[in-house]
């Protein structure tokens, strides 16, 4: 897989904005969605009430369905992370040993705050942001090329909207007047 732009895109994240501060809240941001945690201890909140259960158990399907198919393309894929194709990537915090595409945090991220947004705006829309910062975080830490981002968003993308369309058909649909299909 080539690097063509991805490297000199990293670059200019490392010459132009990175800073202490922002450094130490994007490290901070990564290392709390680290293995989906955070999305996890989200689902199990949103299923302890009744209101929000569905959405919550979909979503978990979601974060499972894409993670597996994730892991398995990682693996499939091999690509080095960026400080391993070159030293002039420099990461910020702990450099990760594992392939870089696609990006994991991306994917769980996105496997989530999509359903969210689907079935309740006021949730989702604050978690597809969230998502988004997290899949920056990893390029401006210089964990993962934009392409890995990029293309944990779309695989994510493709595998929650299959997993609410199925969930939707399976459950007779939700009938919200605040879902969201995108």
């Amino acid at each position: 897989m080539t690097q063509g732009f991805d490297i000199p895109f990293l670059l200019w994240i490392q010459e132009h904005l990175r800073n202490d501060v922002l450094s130490s809240i994007l490290e901070g941001i990564s290392f709390f969605a680290e293995k989906g945690w955070f999305w996890v201890v989200l689902i199990i909140f949103l299923f302890v009430f009744k209101k929000t259960r569905k959405m919550s158990i979909v979503a978990a399907i979601s974060v499972g369905a894409t993670s597996a198919i994730g892991y398995g393309i990682k693996n499939w894929v091999g690509r080095m992370r960026p400080s391993f194709f070159t030293d002039a990537i420099t990461v910020v915090g702990e450099r990760s040993d594992s392939f870089s595409f696609p990006s994991g945090h991306t994917l769980m991220s996105f496997a989530c705050a999509l359903i969210l947004v689907r079935y309740d705006k006021r949730i989702g829309i604050p978690a597809v942001i969230f998502a988004a910062v997290i899949g920056f975080s990893r390029v401006y830490l210089g964990e993962h090329y934009l392409t890995d981002v990029i293309a944990g968003f779309l695989l994510a993308l493709a595998v929650s909207t299959v997993v609410y369309i199925i969930a939707e058909l399976v459950t007779g649909g939700s009938g919200r007047k605040h879902r969201v299909t995108l």
